[in-house]
């Protein structure tokens, strides 16, 4: 038995997944351990899938159907179909949907597949392996627990298996060596502790009844040592679990990330949804690992009525202030996630949760519209119809390529449904909305401009009615800036999926050019952060002598020293050297949490970048390169305020940023 497994990604303008296929690892990996004799081979790029099936085609072509992969895996699948007519079609992943009217339509545009694992894969597609091998590979009539097919126009769906209750019951693809392949240099590890979500936000797939358990993994140990020995360059991993830290259990996970840490100097970031309950403990676990990993409030709205709408209650304002100041004492980013256009939103409530989680001292503030994902409450007719949703259309960022098949080109495009109105947020507010948006991202995310947000909570200024002073005169100190966003948020917006689709098939190339099918926030964050440093300084220094005018002097001296650290960042050689009349390494060990009167000296001071930034940033470069959307991809990747330049004073460094936060978890083992 040849089984393939593929999790395509799309390479049109970069990797746009640059993560370990851990979904089908874990699928092939059971295969492996089940049915003595079988094969299995996981692919992650489309022409090393394509290279495959020359050398040898497989009994079984199975594709992970994410929304950023739906499309590509499709047609690949199409394409085998009509190649080779012998070779069962698999398909499985949350891009489905739960109603039938969700599986009408995708059994309606991808008919040629066999069959769709509903659900949990690991034991259905063994079962299903099984009785296609017993019976010669004939699909017809085969009835497997969560295994749907189409008969005669109609969609036959078998019950799902009972969900996996212990993840340590599934064997690790990296042990078994199924994953060896992927360690390129380009994609990030990613792997697993926990299944499963207690929450139930609308708005979620893993918000449903089927995700109310969860299911848990002790065995970390293992996979960490295998990957740390085999990562190369890569200094990040991915864990999929929805609420890291929020478990008990989750200290000894952390210690041993710590020990890992410790030894192999692996991973140094972390992406992991952190839990939206708990925070001490998510604090506790956050500390453990050095604040290699992000401190999360998903809060998603402040608007009760909004939250009452999701099925969604948050921690208090207070106890997000307490995250924030604990998460920069540990040195971990801290972030909030806020949906803009969920039911009952308004241009007023997106403002305000803007200014809680802002205010709150957060670093970073998630900004997301609404998608309307398959499988989830907020996709239903229901939800539509109450609120008055109006959606429209659009291509996936980075999602598209043009690809070959044995030796025919095509092109390709994945497409999402999001919402841009509903009966309490207009269209024209919608596009407000995101212009705030895009001022909290260049303003405030990334801890650019700490200097004046530390001047703020010393003299009693709201932070964020300084940042909406800035965006009110937004047009007079980025006047291109706004414009361009405000164009590129409309014009890649379709009434429908088929107009989206055909239009990117017909203008690929405008796509690979970066013309379109960016992610614009990101994209002109990078602008901004890379070439409008000078502008951007300009202008948030300008309202903040406005509003802080006893602070002119000082104001003036650390738009300087802001500039000196964040200016050219990805160049190398810039090492610049500046007076300055107040002592800065003081206020930037206090986080500039100090009155800089009181703080005055004459000081001379270099900007560097060290070694391991150096290093850190070459890797980024490598893996995402130095396009606009690359350096977009790079400023959401990267833990950017590490990047900054460190300064030195009479020879002697301070700030030091990663080893600081590094020291504390290495304290653990007596170092």
């Amino acid at each position: 038995m040849l089984v393939y497994l593929a999790d395509l990604t799309h390479t049109g303008q970069l990797v746009a997944s640059n993560t370990f296929p851990l979904g089908i690892g874990l699928i092939g990996a059971n295969i492996l351990r089940e049915i003595p004799g079988a094969r299995v081979e996981l692919f992650k790029y489309p022409l090393d899938l394509d290279a495959a099936l020359t050398r040898e085609v497989p009994d079984a072509c199975g594709f992970a159907n994410y929304s950023w992969t739906c499309n590509i895996g499709m047609e690949y699948a199409r394409r085998i179909k009509q190649r080779w007519p012998q070779v069962v079609i698999l398909a499985g992943g949350p891009n489905y949907g739960s109603t039938d009217e969700e599986h009408a339509d995708y059994w309606a545009r991808f008919p040629f597949i066999d069959f769709y694992v509903y659900k949990e894969g690991e034991r259905a597609v063994v079962q299903l392996l099984g009785v296609l091998g017993a019976q010669g590979w004939r699909s017809q009539g085969v009835l497997v627990p969560g295994c749907h097919r189409l008969e005669d126009g109609q969609i036959v769906k078998p019950a799902p298996l009972p969900r996996v209750k212990s993840l340590d019951e599934l064997p690790s693809p990296y042990t078994m060596g199924l994953m060896d392949k992927f360690f390129d240099g380009i994609l990030i590890p990613m792997t697993h502790t926990t299944r499963g979500c207690p929450f139930k936000c609308s708005f979620c797939t893993e918000g449903t009844a089927y995700y109310d358990q969860v299911a848990k993994r002790t065995t970390l140990a293992e996979d960490l040592d295998y990957i740390a020995q085999r990562k190369g360059a890569i200094q990040d991993l991915y864990i999929t679990d929805a609420n890291f830290g929020m478990f008990k259990e989750d200290r000894d996970k952390a210690l041993a990330i710590a020990r890992v840490q410790h030894e192999y100097g692996w991973p140094k970031y972390i992406h992991v949804s952190g839990g939206k309950n708990h925070k001490e403990r998510l604090l506790e676990v956050a500390g453990i690992i050095g604040g290699s990993m992000g401190v999360a409030a998903s809060l998603q709205s402040t608007n009760q009525a909004v939250l009452d709408n999701v099925r969604r209650s948050n921690i208090s304002l207070a106890q997000l202030t307490g995250v924030a100041k604990e998460g920069s004492r540990i040195d971990a980013n801290t972030y909030a996630e806020i949906i803009l256009n969920l039911p009952g939103d308004t241009l007023e409530a997106h403002t305000q949760s803007l200014r809680d989680a802002v205010n709150s001292g957060l670093s970073y503030i998630r900004m997301y519209q609404l998608i309307m994902l398959p499988e989830t409450d907020m996709n239903t007719r229901e939800t539509r119809e109450r609120f008055g949703m109006r959606t429209m259309w659009r291509i996936m960022p980075r999602c598209f390529g043009r690809y070959a098949f044995q030796g025919a080109d095509f092109t390709c495009a994945e497409i999402e449904e999001i919402c841009v109105a509903q009966d309490s947020l207009s269209f024209e507010d919608y596009c407000d909305a995101r212009e705030l948006d895009l001022t909290i991202e260049i303003a405030h995310n990334a801890n650019v401009f700490r200097e004046v947000f530390g001047l703020c909570a010393v003299s009693g200024i709201e932070w964020f009615d300084l940042l909406l002073r800035f965006h009110d005169q937004r047009r007079q100190h980025s006047p291109h800036l706004y414009k361009e966003f405000r164009q590129n948020t409309i014009k890649p917006l379709w009434q429908s999926r088929d107009e989206a689709l055909a239009f990117a098939q017909s203008n690929l190339d405008l796509y690979l050019t970066e013309q379109l099918g960016t992610n614009e926030l990101f994209n002109a964050k990078a602008v901004a952060f890379f070439n409008l440093q000078e502008q951007l300084h300009a202008g948030i220094y300008s309202v903040a002598r406005e509003v802080l005018p006893n602070f002119a002097e000082y104001l003036d001296e650390a738009e300087r020293f802001s500039l000196s650290r964040k200016r050219d960042l990805l160049d190398p050689d810039a090492d610049p050297c500046a007076s300055f009349s107040y002592d800065f390494p003081a206020l930037v060990e206090a986080d500039f949490a100090l009155d800089p009167r009181e703080h005055r000296r004459r000081i001379d001071i270099r900007f560097f970048h060290e070694a391991e930034q150096r290093e850190t940033m070459a890797q980024l470069v490598r893996q995402y390169g130095t396009s606009t959307t690359g350096l977009g991809r790079i400023l959401l990747r990267a833990h950017v305020k590490k990047l900054f330049r460190k300064i030195e004073v009479d020879g002697v460094a301070t700030d030091r940023g990663f080893e600081q936060s590094y020291r504390r978890s290495s304290n653990l083992y007596g170092d």
